[in-house]
């Protein structure tokens, strides 16, 4: 990711990061420089410096009665991102006071791509508590893949850390492969010879589907029903 999109994501305007780099580059300087450096609107310079000093990212002194602006120190830039975040943190109680009930809910999200997927599992974990545990249907062949092997391997250090466990479903025939590639702490794993789903998540009135094609997807489906009747068809594929 280069320079210009991370301060894109911390959420600047273009302007604004085109002021705070040409800041940068120029050390103090005025209005004028600092418009033709950095292609903002003299019009516009004056409003994109003061949201930069905003948001502590810029300031100025008085030159003979002329402003000279400079752009803070760029680690000034974890305070904003520490800041932005604790807003957020204080604002998730009332947050959650407007979430509806998961229980009450019946709903179905789709996400594409490795970060939807990390998303999914993410979500996965952070409705879990230590000790708490979530039952698998593994996913077949596709675990084979150096990809896979990479991201669930992350995947189990996130989860060992938080402490939640897992009872996963495999197919008898990767038995040997799993055992060697994908089996961490805090999972118990049964192999077996039944045909069965794949790639099925199943937690707290949760079921995530991961389709691992051209492009990997997770579908998650909201809804107490749906849960209790693939937990219970997990439980009798398990027992037998």
């Amino acid at each position: 990711m280069n320079l210009k999109q991370s301060l894109k994501e911390l959420g600047l305007s273009v302007r604004e990061i085109e002021v705070y780099i040409a800041l940068l580059e120029l050390g103090k300087t005025t209005t004028g420089p600092l418009s033709k450096k950095s292609g903002v609107p003299l019009s516009k310079i004056y409003q994109t410096l003061d949201r930069l000093i905003n948001k502590g990212l810029s300031s100025y002194i008085l030159i003979s009665k002329t402003k000279h602006f400079k752009a803070s120190d760029p680690k000034n830039l974890v305070s904003f991102i520490e800041e932005k975040k604790q807003n957020l943190l204080d604002n998730i109680p009332e947050l959650i006071k407007k979430q509806k009930s998961s229980e009450d809910i019946q709903e179905a999200e789709v996400y594409e791509g490795i970060k939807g997927i990390t998303t999914a599992l993410n979500n996965l974990l952070e409705n879990l508590k230590k000790g708490e545990e979530y039952q698998v249907f593994a996913l077949r062949e596709e675990l084979e893949t150096e990809g896979l092997k990479n991201f669930f391997r992350n995947f189990h250090h996130r989860r060992n850390s938080k402490g939640v466990k897992v009872r996963l479903i495999v197919r008898k025939s990767l038995e040997k492969m799993f055992k060697k590639e994908h089996l961490y702490k805090g999972m118990i794993a049964k192999f077996v010879n039944l045909t069965l789903p794949t790639g099925i998540y199943i937690y707290k009135n949760h079921v995530i589907t991961l389709v691992w094609g051209e492009v990997p997807s997770a579908y998650v489906i909201t809804s107490k029903t749906n849960y209790e009747r693939y937990k219970e068809f997990f439980e009798e594929s398990w027992n037998r």
